[in-house]
């Protein structure tokens, strides 16, 4: 009887020991989920009002009538409605290009933003551009539209399927355009 509890007692404590182990594919992937869950934010506000400040001078103001911010391990977006007022700071800290549009959406992991419907950048020396779509990469300086646009650079005018420049539209390049200029 002895030799069969030591050898019964063993087993049990092999098989539940066992039992204690790793997970299996299935469960992983319910942990997974469940910590998922747990990661996923989303938030709303109303009168929106946002400035992003790098090395202590201000960037760029940002208002808008509603945001809702969505973050999970796959994105991290803030959609903008509006109207939308974006006002863009030069190195010296002082405003220097006015974005106005429909809606916005932020996309803080690219310094991103991307602007839709009714676009309109106002930039130094009379400068515009007028649009239904526009991207902004903060970093890199950059506007972009593959869409149709009307730019004004005083006294000329010039309308064109797609727009690639900086933001303060100093250089900048059109594609299929065409449009009205005046040479003195």
């Amino acid at each position: 009887m002895k030799i069969t509890h030591l050898f019964i007692l063993p087993v049990m404590l092999m098989l539940s020991g066992s039992g204690c182990g790793e997970l299996t594919e299935f469960e992983n992937k319910q942990v997974q989920e469940a910590l998922s869950d747990s990661l996923f934010t989303t938030t709303e506000s109303w009168g929106i009002n946002m400035e992003i400040m790098e090395d202590g001078k201000l960037k760029l103001k940002l208002s808008g009538t509603y945001a809702s911010s969505i973050k999970n391990e796959n994105q991290n977006i803030t959609k903008i409605s509006g109207p939308v007022y974006i006002e863009i700071f030069d190195e010296e800290g002082k405003p220097d290009t006015y974005v106005y549009t429909d809606s916005a959406v932020h996309l803080p992991d690219k310094s991103a933003f991307e602007m839709f419907g009714s676009v309109r950048v106002n930039a130094p020396e009379g400068k515009k551009l007028r649009s239904e779509y526009l991207k902004w990469e903060r970093q890199k300086d950059r506007v972009s539209t593959p869409e149709f646009v009307i730019f004004i650079s005083p006294p000329d005018s010039i309308a064109a399927e797609g727009f690639f420049g900086d933001s303060d539209l100093t250089n900048y390049t059109l594609n299929e355009g065409g449009g009205r200029a005046v040479i003195d």
